[in-house]
Formats: structure tokens, sequence, C-alpha cells
């Protein structure tokens, strides 16, 4: 038996995976506005010192990592997977953080200490902790793995505790962690995470700069022009960043959680229950290649794929008709009052109404709670008074 649970964290994002024997895996830990709720429900979800097989973060932003602190504070993690931060995810992160900040959402000090260098961030939450950094590749990027490890190789050296570790995206994480199967069946469990490229926004964000300055704005120069702390041109950046449909982030990380169980009749059999579990992130599967790149990705793994995350807590902007079509369990996470007006009425129509599935919207008022044994039991879990 597997429980899901999709938490009640508003403007946000918090998915734990508790297997029969005790294993826990968990997608994203954070939230804009809830922090204290986030803390209360670790409380509920876990006991002092209990193991975390792996930590997923999809992307770093508060809305998705905000909790994560905390989780390693209480919890013994023993892997943390992110997209691969590279000086051009620095550089946008830092601006973003700057721009966000001045327009009054504050970012933790671990956020902004783990973008810089995670591992020192590991650090200063307790000194001795032995866990692994794994950073995921970019899809497009895999060729540059054995050449990096090379490099790791001799930060582990002097640090033995606190191993970085850099993997191909595709490749899965499950293969590490002992005992992680379906107890239906004792199926291996597989973890297959993606980290795609996402420039749409940058390169929109430059556009409008353009506009505002009248002239081609690189985001060194923003950085540049930030710090001179001149209020004329502060006031032209913060009006090009509040003018976009959705933050600038370089990538998102998806992750496949389940099964595949070949041989397995699905097509024809509709009492199976398939407990894969496919989570997006804020991947942006609006255009058709984006769709397609997507797709392509997880080809192998479709079919086994009883649940999806809507992108983007339900934005019109992330949503492809053929990702909100296929015959499954949708759900999204979203602040009952948020700003970005989040879930788009249109996506909500068509995934209901045009396609037949269910849809269940997660607030900051209630959660799910999915049991997946022989087969899939949903409720809706209004107040966590015991634990989970």
């Amino acid at each position: 038996m597997i429980t899901r649970l999709i938490l009640p964290v508003g403007q946000g994002a918090f998915y734990v995976e508790k297997f029969q024997n005790g294993k826990n895996i968990v997608y994203d830990c954070g939230s804009i506005g809830n922090e204290k709720k986030i803390e209360e429900l670790i409380e509920k979800c876990f006991e002092r010192n209990k193991v975390i097989e792996a930590i997923f973060i999809s992307h770093l932003d508060k809305d998705h990592m905000s909790g994560v602190e905390a989780l390693l504070t209480k919890c013994e993690v023993k892997r943390i997977c992110f997209p691969l931060i590279t000086k051009e995810m620095k550089q946008t992160l830092k601006i973003k953080i700057m721009i966000e900040e001045a327009i009054g959402n504050s970012y933790s000090k671990f956020i902004r200490e783990f973008i810089e260098d995670p591992e020192a961030a590991i650090k200063k939450i307790k000194e001795d902790m032995e866990i692994e950094l794994i950073e995921i590749l970019p899809n497009d990027e895999e060729n540059i793995v054995e050449k990096n490890n090379k490099k790791i190789d001799n930060e582990e050296i002097k640090n033995k505790k606190i191993k970085r570790i850099k993997k191909k995206s595709g490749e899965d994480i499950a293969k590490e962690i002992e005992g992680l199967e379906h107890s239906c069946n004792k199926n291996k469990w597989e973890l297959i995470p993606y980290n795609f490229k996402q420039e749409i926004r940058i390169i929109e964000f430059e556009k409008k700069l353009e506009k505002e300055f009248g002239k081609k704005i690189s985001l060194k120069e923003v950085e540049e022009i930030w710090i001179k702390n001149e209020d004329n041109s502060r006031k032209k950046i913060k009006k090009a960043y509040k003018s976009l449909k959705g933050g600038i982030n370089n990538n998102s990380m998806t992750l496949f959680s389940g099964v595949r169980e070949v041989g397995a009749q699905t097509q024809y059999d509709s009492s199976y229950v398939k407990v894969g579990c496919l989570y997006t992130g804020d991947y942006e599967a609006k255009e058709e290649d984006k769709w397609e790149t997507l797709e392509q990705a997880y080809k192998e793994y479709w079919e086994w794929i009883g649940m999806i995350q809507v992108p983007h807590h339900g934005s019109s902007k992330n949503c492809n008709n053929n990702l909100i079509s296929k015959n499954a369990v949708y759900f999204l996470s979203a602040g009952e009052k948020n700003s970005h007006k989040h879930p788009s009425p249109e996506v909500v129509e068509n995934i209901m109404f045009k396609y037949n599935n269910s849809l269940y919207v997660v607030t900051e008022n209630k959660g799910l709670k999915i049991v997946l044994d022989n087969n899939m039991e949903i409720y809706y879990t209004f107040y966590l008074s015991k634990k989970l």
C-alpha cells in the first residue's frame, strides 16, 4: 500500500509519498504566505528524525522550497534532488529575489544560501549531516556528467558526509533506495526526474526591459543597474517584472513516481489501478514543442501514470490539451485568494467537462489523501488532527 498526500499549503506545493514499509519521498515543500502551516504539516506527517529517502525540488522558487529547511531540521533526509545550478541560473535567481523582495515577497536566508552554495547551506543546519546533493542535468546536456562528477569527486575528499553528485535527466533515482517497491505486487518503484530548460519568461522579461529602457539590457546589466539604486531605473525594472505572466525561471524538474508493470493489460482491464504519478512543478507545456518534449521524455511511462499534477497551479500559460486529456486523476495546489487567479477557469473547465476527468483543487484549507492498494481511494483532509 502507498499513501500519497497532497498537502494544503495554499499557493505552493507539498507532496508526500508514504510506503507501507516506512519509506518516504517528498516532491516540493513550499508556500507563499503559509510557512507556519507548512511547519504544522511537517509535524503531523513526520515524527522527529523520521527518514526521508529523497526530496525532489522542482525549481528553486519560494513557493516550492520554503519548507525544505524545516524538513531538513526535523527529519533525516538522505538525498535532495534539484535542477543543476548553473552560473546563468544563479544570475537569474539573484535578480528575481532582489525584485521580489523589493515588492514585498521576502526569501529566507536558507533559500538564498542554497542557490549560492547548497553544501554550505546544508552545513549551517547541521554540521555533520550525511546527505547526497544530486543535481539533475538539463535533458540536453547529458554528455557532461562524467566530466562534472570527476570534479565533484575532489570535493568529496574534503567532505565525505555531504556528497555532491550530478545525474542525467531520466536516470532512476530509486535504484539507490533499498526496498522501494509496490507492496501489492513487489514491482520495483521508479523515480524518474527530468530537468527542462525554460527560457520563455526570461526572453519575455528581456523584451519588456528593452521597451522600458529603449535598448537591450542583459540580466547582468539589470543586476548592476539595481545595485546603483537609482529610483527611476528600479521602477522600470519592477514594471517590466510585474507585467510578466509568472516569474522568471531557468528550469523546472518533473518527476515520474510509480511502477511499470510490463504485461499488465491496462488498456483492457478497467479494474487495473495505475499507481504512477507525474509531478510537473511549473513546467511550461502550453506550446506544442514543449508538450512534445515532455511527452517524449516519458514515452515509456504514460501508460502507467494514473495521477498528474496540473502544472504551475493550473495556469493556462502552462497547460496543453494533450497533457490534460489523459485518462488520469488530476490535482493542483493554489491559494484561495492568490493574486495570479490560479487556477485558470478554462483549464478547470477543460479537464472536468471537455475531457471528463477528475480534478482535485487543493488549497490552504483542504488537502488530499490517496490510498493506493488494489484500488485508488481518495479522501479530502480538512483537519489534520492526527499523524497521517
